[in-house]
């Protein structure tokens, strides 16, 4: 087995552990919005909407997915619908413009306080 495949197995098997109920993830749905999602779950094998909702979220994240092909998909969704507005661009200048390395920013995404705390700073200074 190839050693950095193997080292990806163990660290995947270690997230594994961590898997929890996140406090600052719910949901709002409309009526019809859960019967579709429940409907689309149902459609795909699944048993219920919330393993449907978390198997999209593996492959947008690159994380436990489904393979290649769904992670490229899921990619370029976001990419289409998220990951090219001008919001993305501003968030990328403030974070140049204070001088965050790529370290710092490495820890923005590791530790939620931490990012939620340069982020509310971003917010209060673009809403003038």
């Amino acid at each position: 087995m190839d050693q950095g495949f193997a080292l990806y197995v163990q660290e995947q098997n270690k997230d594994v552990e961590t898997d929890q109920v996140r406090k600052d993830f719910r949901i709002s749905l409309t009526d019809k919005q859960y019967a579709n999602l429940k409907l689309k779950a149902y459609q795909a094998g699944f048993k219920n909407s919330g393993d449907f909702i978390q198997s999209f979220i593996g492959d947008l994240t690159g994380w436990s997915s489904s393979g290649s092909d769904e992670r490229d998909l899921a990619y370029q969704w976001y990419q289409r619908a998220h990951g090219m507005s001008e919001f993305y661009y501003y968030f990328h200048y403030f974070l140049f413009n204070y001088d965050y390395d790529l370290v710092m920013m490495s820890e923005l995404l590791e530790d939620d306080e931490y990012f939620s705390e340069v982020y509310n700073e971003y917010i209060m200074e673009a809403d003038g």
